[in-house]
């Protein structure tokens, strides 16, 4: 076709007028809103939304550049839980760059995606053997969701309609765990914790419910994070979970992955499942997204038939010992299972979690260990730091391990922020209370001189 043609033109940049009354006409409307007949007409802005443009794509480029100036790009940041702004290696953005990588989908042919099969079989495989558990799901959509289709496979695996969480646990994560539940007739017991796990009031609510016709039991399992969501490391785990497991209730816990650089792993203290949030693996935080749900379990077989998502297995070729892959596991609903599919997740994340599995294999077993020691050395001596000062309580819950809790006694939380901001930092996460409390999380890179500055900067913001 001529590039001069009308017709090359109209194919690349869209219809006309004629072509779209011509379109409308054949399939018998008479304009585009028409389309949209089942939306109800109070909820259809029929006056013309006034927009600035049309800009051509240089013009584009200026304005949205000069919008992203707005952001905070260039402040030292103590945000986390559950994101953490850790350092990329440059080996991984290069791998991550490559075509058939990058542009990769689910593999529902494995005759012609072996290549990408076997990355998502190495991810899994890495991150159970990080973990100590016996399968991993191929990915979720991010440490929130992870809650949600765990919390939903416990009530569904024991038949039950309660599942008991231990506060602190992050505000978003709890709200999306009772968007998954409650609305299923599930229901979510918060058991309330003073930095940490409240264990004896969690197993005095068990205990109740276990004295009732096992018919009738209500309590299916128990949530709970290591570290906690203050950064508290829990005490005698090993026999707060066998207590549970004696009264017929499955326990997953949530888990920092880098703290297993140098902690146990939740299948040495007997833990049912696992999840946690797989961007501290190598993502960049990225104004919260995307994210990577991590979800674990021992090897049970009615188990892994209640698992979401999917899962790829390796197995050999026919007539050959060479290595083959495929999805083994898959309960996507439109995808296999429709109706009866035990989730209804419809994606996953494929991506963020071979960058994940590149990430592990890079820094490997002593990688892991370095870089947990590197967070918990810095935690520590900016936590001493911060005490230092009149009026700074610090840390205010522990043990702790990589974040942890600063009281800054009477100052807001609006001062605080305003002050520290000005001063190009970003003074960690707004815990909800009466005092200016805040959860600050450090990063493998923050450097022993930022660290002191945080650390002056609240020194004169505390005058005030």
């Amino acid at each position: 076709m001529s590039p001069n043609s009308k017709n090359y033109f109209q194919s690349y940049l869209g219809i006309g007028p004629e072509e779209e009354a011509e379109m409308l006409n054949s399939i018998g409307y008479n304009s585009t809103i028409d389309l949209f007949s089942d939306v109800p007409q109070n909820l259809i802005e029929r006056t013309p939304i006034n927009i600035d443009g049309p800009y051509s794509e240089f013009e584009l480029n200026s304005i949205f550049k000069k919008i992203s100036q707005k952001n905070f790009n260039d402040h030292l940041s103590f945000l986390g839980g559950g994101v953490r702004d850790l350092y990329i290696p440059a080996f991984l953005e290069e791998l991550m760059r490559r075509g058939e990588i990058y542009t990769a989908y689910t593999s529902y042919q494995p005759e012609i995606a072996q290549g990408m099969l076997q990355l998502i079989y190495e991810y899994e495989s890495q991150v159970a053997e990080l973990t100590g558990m016996d399968v991993i799901s191929a990915s979720l959509y991010d440490w929130a969701t992870a809650l949600g289709e765990s919390a939903r496979m416990m009530m569904r695996i024991m038949k039950r309609r309660s599942i008991l969480v231990a506060n602190p646990i992050s505000p978003e994560r709890l709200e999306v765990l009772r968007t998954y539940t409650e609305h299923s007739g599930f229901n979510i017991v918060l058991v309330d914790g003073e930095g940490t796990i409240n264990q004896n009031d969690i197993l005095i609510i068990i205990e109740e419910d276990s004295r009732k016709d096992k018919k009738e039991r209500e309590i299916a399992g128990v949530y709970f994070e290591i570290p906690t969501f203050h950064g508290v490391l829990p005490s005698q785990v090993d026999e707060f979970i066998d207590e549970i497991h004696k009264y017929d209730v499955l326990v997953t816990v949530g888990i920092d992955l880098i703290s297993l650089g140098i902690l146990r792993t939740p299948a040495e203290y007997n833990a049912d499942f696992m999840i946690g949030e797989g961007q501290i693996l190598g993502s960049g935080v990225s104004n919260g997204g995307p994210l990577l749900g991590i979800l674990g379990t021992k090897y049970n077989r009615k188990w892994i038939q209640n698992f979401p998502g999917r899962l790829v297995g390796k197995t050999t070729e026919l007539g050959s010992d060479l290595p083959g892959y495929c999805i083994t596991l898959s309960t996507r609903e439109q995808h296999i299972r429709r109706e009866k599919a035990t989730s209804n997740i419809c994606s996953n994340q494929t991506l963020m979690a071979v960058n994940a599995g590149i990430f592990l294999a890079g820094l490997g077993p002593k990688g892991i260990r370095d870089l947990a020691s590197g967070l918990v050395d810095r935690a520590h001596y900016l936590a001493k730091e911060l005490n230092k000062l009149e009026g700074i309580r610090s840390p205010v819950f522990e043990p702790f391990l990589f974040d942890f809790v600063v009281d800054f006694g009477s100052i807001s939380h609006e001062k605080l922020e305003e002050q520290c901001i000005s001063q190009g930092i970003l003074p960690g996460l707004k815990i909800e209370g009466t005092s200016c409390l805040r959860l600050i999380s450090v990063s493998d890179k923050h450097r022993k001189e930022e660290l002191d500055y945080f650390v002056n900067v609240i020194s004169e913001v505390s005058k005030l």
